[in-house]
């Protein structure tokens, strides 16, 4: 591809605040019912007359002072011409010859550096209505509460080189205008919104070339992929010898690409003229100056008094700048105490983090800055501690509750009674003599224990530091008793030999043999693995264990050294004069390699112990760990949990977590396998996505457009027309942006596809069947794990099964008021009917609304509005959705076109329907959910090895 310049301008769309409509007194509010929120002026009825709004105007005034614009002081208005079904009045009242502002300049930053974008123009209009698909009845209806409502458009000069530059443009823009509160610049709402005129260029060019006009962008995502797109086409157009049409085009945010709509209008399209309704507007000097005394601080002033006043850094000045509201709530909160660097930390570390987990929204937080304020303070003078301070404001954000409240209703407050402090630890001490003499015997990890004994007891009775302090200075004190003196000596002995444990060699190692001077490898001599058989058949006798040191607990005469293998922990005792090998040195994390007796032990895990005859370190642990993983509980958040996976999952329970998701693999592979079905590995890098929709991760691939496959659908389907029956079990991918529980970018799918089938009912018929075989698998395979995480593994017979209009029957007046679809809170209480109506912890969901994708679903024949489309819930969660495909040709072009899908798109998907399918169905399960509910977790990220959110990319 040739070496092009791009040459970018964007026409940006911006809705006003003001409180009523541009032209009458109709309200200006976001939603509302449909056409609660107009009248005859703004839906064009004969014989009225439209009256100017003055704080539209005076707003995009202040709109242009904050963007350095000229303010035409004589400004007048047009009529713009056209038809669409969402303008009433067949014409927008815009301006055209006259504009409110002219000639602006902002400044972008990108990785290039600086630069300034010159503004053409402002001027203000009216918007369109808007019109809602009914997919359900097919039909579309228009709702009028949008149209009149006062709008700017930003028009720049083509002074854009590339898709960063633009997006770095639309952001500063948006801060621009929420400063100067004119808009509230919410893409997702509509009240932003930008085309993008783009052409390239080669340099030695004089003039510029065609361009195309992108209608329509409502995110900064959409804006950066539709310019890249249009730069690789129209360059690869003029390489081919082709020129590039003008033309107005639109972004399909699924493909990544973008599509011609018509060809480009210019101003003599439009007819306008002026119009004859509104009179001119006229500003004097004196007006001028009084809109712009109305401006508040700037955004680029804002973060030099923060850097210069406050002292914050450039980064983090930024952060705060780069929203408003965070921005306000952050002046506000240092009005009420003046700690700058305290509060700009506590909201960038603490607040913004529970905001980026979806768990509050800056416009929704149920506390004031000034609230927030005091429990900053109460931190920094040490009223609670930091941890709990943490703690405090996620009670706050749940609550409501202030601060001082929460402390004291927790009993978090800190009085640094010291006194107390001193009776305190010195009764933990006493009960914990063992720990007391592991620390003077130089085990000083034992001091994080008694800390943390010490910090529950003295909750709101002293600080950490204070309480470290005199947790110190006690044991410094503490006289040894005797047994501590001779567990010193042994520790100087130890340090005397420093480290004293015996390195690993094993005489037996494999060796291969040799055959003409080459060698040969054979399978005779596999290393095995530790099964608790091993052990428990050979009572009494000697054997041999590879694995990791869980846990050391240090006796006066012994020690007990917990061993971890790959799948379970057992129990071993080492005595001195009965292990030729010492342990000084030893450590949690070490990988050793054991001989001992088995003995018998009810006490012990498994009822057996292994009396250490011998212990080889085979690798060493260089650090401590950084959890307790020998605790049944972590004792860390979940992000602490996530963010050290590589350690956490040393945890027992965390590790059983896992081998009941490989039970559930392979339960299912074992029953797939047993039914006929050929297992199936698809791509997952496609040219485009099967389900639809923006929740979709695009790719460069090879300078083309490629995505992350959401599914493995269209392969499943294209099998069945040679496998019969097919299954997959892979991961999928989808692009949703969300915070929750229940979702995560990156799972496992278990998918199924058969063909000859009748009905949606056998795909049902067959996930039960595998269901029921899959428990049983867990059950007989996977005791252990089920019994160490008190699972509660469902029994099954049959599964209930209602359609949804059944279901929101049954919920009546407590279902959500979505008609076409269950709501989260839907999904719980109609698990909670079935299990109380049917002692089911299942129930199946039919008959979802054709309109609605996935588009290669089966339309009903008796109500060909629904879909022979079902759901799987699954203790009041989505496990399983899946259906009846269409398996011919011309039903399914005909189901494409109805949802607006170019069956050319398809290509290759529609091969297998043109040469044949035989009628079949299938379904997909998130393996992560399914765990998750089997093993009662509060979080999906807890049934994911290394999960994926829209907050996690690492490790």
């Amino acid at each position: 591809m040739s070496n092009y310049i791009p040459v970018i301008g964007l026409e940006i769309h911006a809705e006003l605040l003001t409180k009523s409509k541009v032209f009458c007194t109709c309200s200006a509010e976001f939603g509302g019912s449909q056409n609660t929120r107009c009248c005859p002026v703004c839906t064009g009825m004969p014989g009225t007359l439209p009256v100017i709004n003055q704080t539209a105007v005076q707003y995009a005034v202040k709109a242009g002072f904050a963007l350095g614009c000229h303010i035409n002081k004589f400004s007048v208005f047009d009529r713009k011409n056209y038809f669409y079904p969402d303008l009433p009045k067949a014409y927008q009242i815009s301006q055209l010859q006259r504009p409110l502002c002219l000639e602006g300049l902002v400044e972008i930053e990108t990785s290039a550096g600086k630069k300034d974008i010159r503004i053409n123009r402002i001027h203000l209009e009216e918007d369109a209505g808007k019109l809602i698909h009914d997919d359900f009845n097919a039909v579309s209806l228009a709702d009028y509460n949008r149209c009149g409502i006062p709008l700017i458009e930003i028009v720049t000069e083509p002074d854009i080189s590339s898709a960063e530059e633009a997006k770095a443009f639309v952001e500063k823009i948006s801060l621009l205008l929420q400063y100067a509160g004119v808009c509230d610049c919410k893409m997702e709402q509509g009240s932003l919104r930008c085309d993008v005129n783009i052409s390239i260029m080669r340099p030695e060019d004089k003039e510029l070339g065609t361009r195309a006009e992108i209608k329509n962008l409502n995110s900064l995502k959409s804006i950066t992929r539709a310019i890249n797109y249009e730069i690789k086409r129209q360059s690869r157009l003029l390489d081919a010898g082709k020129r590039v049409v003008q033309e107005t085009r639109c972004f399909n945010d699924n493909k990544g690409e973008t599509s011609s709509m018509r060809s480009k209008e210019n101003a003599h399209d439009y007819r306008y003229f002026p119009e004859p309704d509104i009179l001119q507007v006229n500003f004097t000097d004196e007006m001028l100056d009084e809109i712009k005394a109305m401006l508040p601080e700037l955004p680029h002033k804002r973060l030099k008094r923060y850097i210069k006043k406050y002292g914050l850094s450039k980064t983090d000045a930024q952060i705060i700048v780069n929203q408003k509201r965070i921005s306000d709530f952050y002046d506000e909160a240092v009005a009420a105490y003046y700690q700058p660097k305290s509060i700009a930390n506590f909201i960038i570390v603490e607040l913004l983090r529970r905001v980026n987990l979806g768990e509050v929204s800056m416009e929704s937080l149920p506390f004031s800055a000034q609230e927030f304020a005091t429990l900053v303070k109460m931190a920094d003078t040490e009223q609670v501690s930091k941890n709990d301070a943490k703690k405090i404001l996620r009670t706050m954000i749940e609550t409501g509750k202030d601060a001082k409240t929460i402390a004291s209703e927790a009993r978090m407050l800190i009085q640094n009674d010291t006194a107390k402090a001193k009776s305190i630890i010195a009764e933990v001490l006493e009960k914990n003599s063992e720990a007391v003499a592991q620390y003077q015997n130089g085990e000083k990890k034992v001091f994080g224990f008694l800390m943390g004994l010490c910090t529950k007891k003295l909750r709101g009775v002293c600080t950490p530091a204070v309480i470290k302090g005199l947790l110190k200075k006690k044991l410094s004190e503490t006289k040894l008793t005797a047994t501590s003196e001779k567990n010193m000596n042994e520790h100087h002995k130890t340090e005397e030999v420093a480290y004293a444990c015996t390195a690993y060699a094993n005489p037996n190692a494999y060796c291969p043999n040799s055959k003409d001077g080459i060698l040969q490898i054979g399978s005779e001599n596999l290393v095995s693995e530790f099964e608790f058989s091993d052990a428990t058949d050979h009572i009494n006798e000697t054997i041999t264990i590879c694995a990791c040191v869980h846990k050391i607990r240090q006796m006066s005469e012994f020690a007990f050294i917990i061993l971890r293998t790959g799948r379970y922990i057992i129990q071993s005792i080492y005595y001195s004069d009965q292990c030729k090998d010492s342990i000084n040195g030893l450590r949690e994390g070490n990988y050793i390699c054991v001989s001992g007796v088995v003995q018998q032990n009810e006490k012990a895990v498994g009822g057996v112990e292994l009396q250490l005859k011998s212990l080889q370190v085979i690798s060493n642990s260089n650090e401590e760990y950084p959890l307790k993983v020998s605790n049944k509980k972590l004792g860390c958040s979940l992000d602490i949990n996530l963010d050290n996976r590589s350690v956490s999952l040393r945890n027992i329970y965390q590790r059983a977590i896992f081998r009941i998701q490989e039970g559930v693999v392979s339960g299912f592979r074992e029953f797939m396998l047993q039914e006929g079905f050929t297992e199936i590995h698809t791509p997952k890098i496609v040219a485009q996505g099967a389900e639809g929709g923006a929740n979709i991760f695009h790719l460069e691939y090879f300078d083309k457009p490629a995505f992350l496959n959401q599914s493995p659908q269209f392969y499943k389907q294209t099998a069945v027309a040679f496998f019969d029956r097919v299954f997959e079990i892979a991961p999928v991918y989808r692009a949703e942006k969300h915070a929750t529980s229940r979702h995560i970018n990156e799972y496992i799918g278990l998918d199924f596809e058969m063909g000859y089938i009748d009905s949606m009912y056998d795909i049902m018929a067959m996930e039960t069947a595998m269901l029921k075989h899959l428990m049983t698998y867990l059950k007989t395979n996977y005791t252990y794990e089920i019994d160490l995480l008190h699972a509660e593994i469902p029994e099954i017979t049959e599964i209930p099964c209602v359609t949804l209009l059944e279901a929101k029957e049954i919920l009546g007046s407590k279902g959500s008021k979505n008609k076409l679809d269950l709501e989260p809170e839907d999904e719980v209480a109609i698990c909670t009917y079935a299990k109380q109506t049917f002692d089911s912890d299942f129930i199946f969901v039919t008959y979802f609304p054709s309109s609605k994708p996935p588009f290669y679903a089966m339309n009903s024949r008796e109500d060909p509005r629904l879909a022979y489309k079902f759901d799987l819930l699954f203790r009041g969660l989505e496990i399983t959705s899946g259906g009846q495909r269409i398996h011919d040709y011309q039903e399914q072009l005909d189901k494409m076109h109805a949802q607006g899908l170019n069956p050319e798109d398809f290509k290759y998907y529609l091969e297998a329907h043109k040469y044949g399918l035989p009628p079949h169905g299938g379904l997909g399960i998130g393996l992560e959910r399914l765990v998750m509910k089997l093993l009662g977790l509060s979080n999906i990220r807890q049934a994911s090895m290394f999960p994926r959110d829209i907050n996690r990319l690492l490790p």
